[in-house]
């Protein structure tokens, strides 16, 4: 508007200042604004990089991607050793010949079908025959229920590994094979018919795998297995009188011909009397 406005003032002057101002205002058009200048050295300095999108359309500025630093290689991993075998010569669970059995009528008047046996010994436990107060337990008086023999395993286990270097728990009559009368020989039972009942020896003081009596016996380590019976869920665990244990009323109970071992029941699963 200002050039506009001197050139006629400069045409109301003379011809002369007219053509002056025209030559300069075409040689102002000739150089461009400094601005225009310092914003493409802007916009040059911020694009380096100019992209086509995948269809030709107009270019697109991109930023350059940041450096991958690629993740470091994972730590190798040492190969495993094999096993080491138990330092104890025994299994960590003897090899039982398993199958559904059936306790029938009652531990005094019944019988056992589809019996299995326990083994001789496993870990924390080993059988004797009562007629022979030596080892190993009799071939037609380690008969159960397949639950009764699970509860004397788990209890040898729990056994070993809560003293361990401790004399093993012996394990006595259980029932014979296809239950029934238990006489005799030598030792005989009213009860053990069904196979739900147990007999356990006394721990002894001085550890050895042996008979025992009120007067060898651990009173302390011996309370111990009966509080384990109790909590494994035995409904009957007959004690000596002259015996200082103790449990549940009307489960631990005292019993004449009992100083030198526990009789343990177990109850039926199945329901006793089936």
């Amino acid at each position: 508007m200002a050039n506009r406005h001197r050139r006629r003032e400069a045409l109301h002057c003379c011809p002369a200042c007219a053509a002056s101002l025209g030559r300069r205002r075409r040689r102002d058009r000739g150089r461009p604004p400094f601005a225009w200048l310092g914003l493409l050295a802007v916009v040059a300095a911020l694009v380096p990089v100019a992209a086509m999108d995948g269809g030709g359309g107009a270019s697109v500025a991109l930023a350059a991607p940041s450096p991958v630093i690629p993740d470091a290689p994972p730590a190798p991993v040492p190969a495993r050793a094999p096993d080491e075998p138990a330092p104890s010569s025994r299994p960590a669970r003897p090899p039982v010949e398993w199958r559904e059995s059936l306790a029938l009528g009652t531990p005094n008047g019944g019988a056992l079908r589809d019996a299995v046996r326990l083994p001789s010994e496993g870990p924390g436990y080993y059988t004797y025959n009562p007629a022979t107060q030596s080892p190993p337990g009799g071939s037609d008086r380690t008969w159960g229920t397949a639950a009764v023999v699970r509860q004397v395993i788990d209890l040898g286990v729990w056994w070993e590994a809560t003293q361990p270097g401790r004399a093993r728990l012996g394990i006595g009559d259980l029932s014979r094979r296809d239950g029934g009368s238990f006489t005799g020989p030598v030792v005989g039972h009213a009860s053990h018919q069904n196979g739900l009942d147990v007999d356990i020896r006394l721990v002894r003081s001085d550890d050895a795998e042996a008979q025992v009596g009120p007067d060898s016996y651990d009173r302390a380590a011996t309370q111990l297995v009966v509080d384990r019976l109790v909590a494994q869920g035995a409904s009957l665990v007959l004690i000596g009188p002259s015996l200082d244990l103790h449990g549940p009323a009307g489960v631990v109970v005292r019993w004449p011909a009992h100083d030198d071992h526990l009789h343990v029941r177990f109850p039926d699963p199945d329901g006793t009397g089936n």
